[in-house]
């Protein structure tokens, strides 16, 4: 990995490359306590909660822990959520130099399934990471992620 490109430990927004919006929560459902990762919206509405602020830790090599407010992101039924003890996960944040961004991938995984933005309610989704064969090999926009330093 490049080091010049490694994160350091803190506080970042993160922000869609296609999208260009901050990330944001979206409550979900009752009988999931917690909330789902979502492109933050343009325009509030009454459910909607602006972008929020993940701390961001290095644990090893590639993963970093994120939370949200003391909270673990965690990914559960192809989607990435933040719920009050849901359990801790690592992800795999990697500098793709083809992009001049990042990928989240879930870091236990062998092929590379990671957050995108999609779907009409713009939830952040594991997907698998389509790529090209090319040497750095390419993501699509919806799929890679800038990271923004707010704060320690």
């Amino acid at each position: 990995m490049d080091t010049m490109n490694k994160l350091k430990d803190g506080k970042y927004h993160i922000i869609n490359r296609a999208s260009g919006s901050k990330v944001g929560l979206t409550p979900v459902d009752p009988g999931f306590d917690g909330y789902a990762i979502t492109r933050a919206p343009h325009h509030l509405e009454h459910h909607e909660l602006p972008c929020v602020t993940f701390t961001l830790t290095h644990k090893k090599d590639d993963s970093y822990e994120l939370k949200i407010e003391g909270n673990s992101v965690i990914g559960k039924n192809g989607g990435v959520f933040a719920p009050p003890k849901g359990g801790e996960q690592l992800w795999k944040i990697v500098y793709r130099e083809g992009n001049k961004a990042y990928t989240i991938e879930v870091e236990e995984k062998n092929e590379h399934v990671g957050w995108v933005l999609g779907g009409q309610d713009l939830q952040v989704k594991l997907m698998v990471l389509p790529m090209t064969k090319s040497k750095p090999p390419q993501f699509f926009s919806t799929d890679i992620w800038h990271f923004e330093h707010v704060g320690k």
